[in-house]
């Protein structure tokens, strides 16, 4: 059993059945409640339906500071208090997983002046675990035909062919459908590019005439959407070219159907998508 608490300065303890912070309780992590709002009509028998959201998630750490010496145990005591810092928030890593945590409370029971006892609540909004790495989508690339060991023939070779297909399947390993950040970037002069769910009809569209090396990146997360054009070290909002029947896609649970477009030069558009899938527990 470990675990690893990164504050936002960088700064990170990782607690386990070792010396000198050992673990001995990690509780929250798989359970989660949900709020259920219903209606119910005069004269009716139970109640209709509406909607259900997920509570934010409580999650607590027990443990023992082991030392041999009193001053050690105070030194390690500050740390903990110095890293789990009520005021900044913070990444718990747990399981090959991660969620975003606030510290609402350290609390020390002195039980022995060499080895005292610690709990440690933290509270995390979001409720959901999520990979640690991003997943790196690309669909519309170029793919190389040349390794090292290179030696290059009279005759010319080729260094990389397009990918030939439009349709690529991505696959969200979660429990619930996740945001993602879909990367345009133009080779040469683009028109209008696209990328539609091929499942539901839904579609991202740029109404702009992209310049060579331009890229526009789209971040479809929950309270956190944006479009943003980048060219050289030039960086602007670009929400005012999103189509207003545009609809800032989803990766659902399971397999996705996605295709790409653009309304003139689709064969210099290259699109990458990078996501985190996200989990109910660990």
């Amino acid at each position: 059993m470990q675990i690893t608490y990164e504050a936002i300065s960088g700064e990170a303890i990782t607690l386990k059945q070792l010396k000198p912070y050992f673990l001995t309780e990690v509780d929250g992590t798989g359970s989660i409640a949900q709020s259920i709002n219903t209606f119910k009509a005069p004269n009716q028998d139970g109640a209709f339906f509406i909607s259900g959201t997920l509570n934010m998630r409580n999650i607590t750490l027990e443990g023992v500071i082991l030392t041999n010496k009193e001053e050690d145990a105070f030194k390690y005591r500050q740390r903990l208090l110095h890293v789990f810092s009520p005021k900044t928030k913070g990444m718990l890593i747990y399981r090959n997983k991660r969620i975003p945590a606030l510290v609402e409370e350290v609390m020390f029971i002195q039980k022995s002046s060499k080895r005292p006892s610690f709990l440690i609540s933290l509270l995390c909004p979001s409720p959901f675990f999520e990979a640690i790495d991003e997943l790196r989508v690309e669909l519309a690339a170029w793919r190389a035909k040349f390794s090292f060991l290179l030696e290059i023939l009279y005759t010319g070779m080729e260094f990389g062919v397009r990918e030939p297909s439009q349709i690529i399947t991505v696959d969200n390993d979660g429990d619930v459908p996740c945001g993602c950040s879909i990367k345009f970037k133009a080779l040469a002069s683009v028109t209008n590019p696209e990328l539609m769910n091929v499942d539901t009809g839904e579609y991202m569209r740029i109404l702009k005439n992209m310049e060579p090396n331009e890229q526009i990146i789209v971040d479809t997360y929950f309270a956190s959407k944006r479009v943003t054009s980048m060219l050289g070290s030039t960086k602007l909002n670009a929400f005012p070219y999103v189509d207003t029947s545009s609809t800032f896609l989803q990766l659902g649970v399971g397999r996705n159907t996605l295709r790409y477009s653009a309304q003139e030069n689709m064969d210099m558009l290259e699109v990458t998508i990078l996501f985190r899938a996200k989990y109910l527990g660990v």
